[in-house]
C-alpha cells in the first residue's frame, strides 16, 4: 500500500489542533497494520466563508491544485486526498512534511542579499532599517511561480514553501486559489519581465492541455468559469512570453510574508 492509499483508507488518530490554522486544521496519525504517516486534516465543517471566497469550498480548490501538480508531474504538493472521516465529516487530508530550515525566501539588509538571489521589494523594518525581500533563483521556484500565476494563488507566503530533510521542495496551503478574478499574491516576483525559456513554454503548454481536458470532462472541483479563466491566464502568459508585472487592483505580496 502506498501513502495515497494509506491516506484514503487508514485509521485516523487525532494528535492535536494546529494552533495557527484559520480553519480548524488537525494534525493526525494515519495508520494501518503495516505502516503509518503523519498528516494534516482540514475538516469541511470548520471552513469559514471569506469575503472573496464565500462558498466555503477551499478544500476543493486545494485538491484541484494537487491534481494539477500531479498532472504536470511537478510533485511539489504533498500527497492529498478527499475523504469522509468518522466523527469529523468530509475532509481534505494531506501528508505532513517534516521540514528543515531553508533559505528559499529571505528578508535581510540589502548588502546581505547574496548576488545569486532575485530581489522582490525593499522596505523598512520596525527600527526604520532598510530591508530587502529576495528569493533563490532556481528551476523549482521558477516552476512554482508559473504554477501560481496559473492557479491565481492569492496567498503564496514564504512559510508555504518547505524543504524536507532530503532537501526536496514542497508547496502547501492552496485553498485561496483559482478565483476567476485576478488575486495573485506571492513572494516569488523576482522574475518580473524576464523572457520565458523553452522549459517555461513547455510547462505552460502542458498546463493548458490539462485545463482544457478538465473543462471537457466537467471537472468536479472547480466551476467552468474558473477553469476558463485559468486557461485565459495561460494564454496570456504564452502570448507575452515573459513573467508579468503584478496588477494594481490587489496587493502583490501577501502579509505577513512568512
Amino acid at each position: 500500500m502506498d501513502k495515497l492509499d494509506l491516506l484514503l483508507s487508514g485509521e485516523i488518530e487525532i494528535e492535536g489542533l494546529i494552533h495557527d490554522s484559520s480553519n480548524g486544521a488537525l494534525k493526525v496519525l494515519v495508520s494501518n497494520s503495516k505502516q503509518n504517516t503523519h498528516a494534516i486534516i482540514k475538516p469541511e465543517v470548520s471552513i469559514r466563508p471569506l469575503w472573496d471566497f464565500p462558498d466555503m469550498d477551499l478544500n476543493n480548490r486545494e485538491y484541484a491544485t494537487y491534481l494539477l501538480d500531479r498532472a504536470l508531474e511537478l510533485n511539489y504538493v504533498p500527497e492529498t486526498v478527499m475523504r469522509y472521516v468518522q466523527g469529523i465529516g468530509n475532509s481534505l487530508i494531506q501528508e505532513w512534511v517534516k521540514e528543515s530550515d531553508n533559505d528559499l525566501i529571505i528578508v535581510k539588509s540589502p548588502e546581505d542579499i547574496p548576488k545569486d538571489y532575485l530581489k522582490v521589494l525593499q522596505g523598512y523594518d520596525e527600527l526604520n532599517k532598510l530591508i530587502t525581500l529576495a528569493h533563490k533563483d532556481d528551476r523549482d521556484l521558477r516552476n512554482l511561480c508559473l504554477f501560481d500565476l496559473v492557479i491565481n494563488n492569492a496567498d503564496r507566503k514564504g512559510g508555504h514553501l518547505l524543504m524536507d530533510t532530503d532537501n526536496k521542495l514542497w508547496a502547501i496551503d492552496h485553498g485561496v486559489s483559482w478565483h476567476q478574478e485576478s488575486k495573485i499574491r506571492t513572494v516569488l516576483w523576482g522574475w518580473i519581465g524576464k523572457t520565458f525559456n523553452d522549459e517555461d513554454i513547455t510547462l505552460l503548454e502542458k498546463t493548458k492541455k490539462v485545463l482544457q481536458a478538465w473543462k471537457e470532462e466537467e471537472f468536479n472541483y472547480l466551476s467552468e468559469i474558473e477553469i476558463e479563466q485559468a486557461i485565459k491566464r495561460v494564454d496570456y502568459l504564452l502570448e507575452i512570453k515573459a513573467f508579468p508585472q503584478p496588477g494594481d487592483q490587489w496587493p502583490a505580496v501577501p502579509w505577513p510574508i512568512f
